[in-house]
């Protein structure tokens, strides 16, 4: 299976290289690291499994040069969707090539379909805690989970097929209902990515505070609530799972939080907006998530 990495940081690094390391050809859209990773390859340094050292890698600078992919795997934050992907996506994507959006957030592949309407288009919900520590290596603290879901494939059962590689690779993986699987990711990342900047704290911190804790649960029950106003059904207490499966967690910034901090573009439009619309246009209104995306916007603004 050919498969190319779009977005070559913590998180496309890590995919790429189990897969990479498990025999697939795999194909590393580079721009900054591009050079220290042709001569260097990659190095993956792990907590939970051994070590993986790649001296050679197939490291690409321009999408151009690149072979069409079987899988082009999208590592990118959302805000740079609509600018980047219509642009370099042609260049690797064959007739039968699955486009495997690994992002945050609802609505993504909608919108991507409607600027390329002859994509294969899937979506991957990531569930990992690792970071880039220098050009070129990845440290994995935990977790390593790539679930899939289709969006409007010809044959979903390809996924399945996917799935199985991760799976053989040492990434857990299954294929699920994409917008189940989306509203699921939501129920977290709506509430820690955003109270982690407003709070200015990691998830531990604002799991130790009875405060945010109780605004944690509030914007978790919304989000439920929300899922099942749009015809998704999530367990009753998943509200508790998460908490729970926080707590279990290494200390940890979420992605909008290291956004924030270094003057990045948050991914509101995704994680907050679309989700808000799509409640409201079912009939529910999220009153507290709306409260913290406008403090988010805001702090955009400011």
């Amino acid at each position: 299976m050919r498969i190319s990495i779009i977005g070559t940081g913590a998180v496309g690094s890590y995919y790429g290289i189990m897969l990479a390391n498990a025999g697939h050809n795999v194909d590393f859209l580079l721009r900054s690291d591009y050079e220290y990773v042709k001569a260097n390859g990659l190095k993956l340094y792990s907590n939970t499994h051994d070590d993986i050292i790649l001296p050679s890698v197939n490291a690409y600078k321009n999408t151009t040069e690149m072979p069409k992919s079987d899988i082009v795997v999208v590592a990118l934050k959302t805000t740079q969707n609509r600018e980047v992907l219509p642009q370099i996506l042609p260049d690797i994507v064959g007739k039968d090539s699955i486009v495997l959006l690994v992002q945050n957030g609802l609505g993504m592949e909608e919108d991507l379909s409607f600027l390329c309407p002859t994509l294969q288009i899937a979506g991957g919900a990531a569930l990992i805690s690792s970071h880039k520590i220098q050009k070129g290596v990845v440290v994995h603290q935990d977790y390593g989970t790539l679930d899939v879901g289709s969006y409007n494939l010809q044959q979903p059962a390809q996924l399945d097929n996917f799935s199985k590689q991760l799976i053989n690779a040492g990434v857990p993986s299954s294929h699920q209902d994409l917008k189940k699987l989306r509203w699921k990711k939501l129920v977290w990342n709506m509430t820690f990515n955003g109270l982690s900047v407003v709070l200015d704290k990691t998830t531990d911190q604002i799991l130790a505070d009875p405060k945010d804790l109780k605004r944690c649960k509030v914007i978790m029950k919304e989000v439920i609530e929300a899922a099942k106003g749009c015809d998704v059904l999530l367990p009753e207490n998943f509200d508790q799972e998460m908490i729970a499966f926080t707590q279990k967690m290494i200390p940890y910034a979420p992605s909008m939080k290291l956004d924030y901090d270094f003057g990045r573009p948050m991914e509101l439009q995704y994680i907050y907006e679309k989700p808000i619309l799509f409640a409201r246009k079912s009939g529910y209104n999220m009153v507290y998530t709306e409260e913290l995306f406008d403090e988010l916007t805001q702090l955009e603004k400011a």
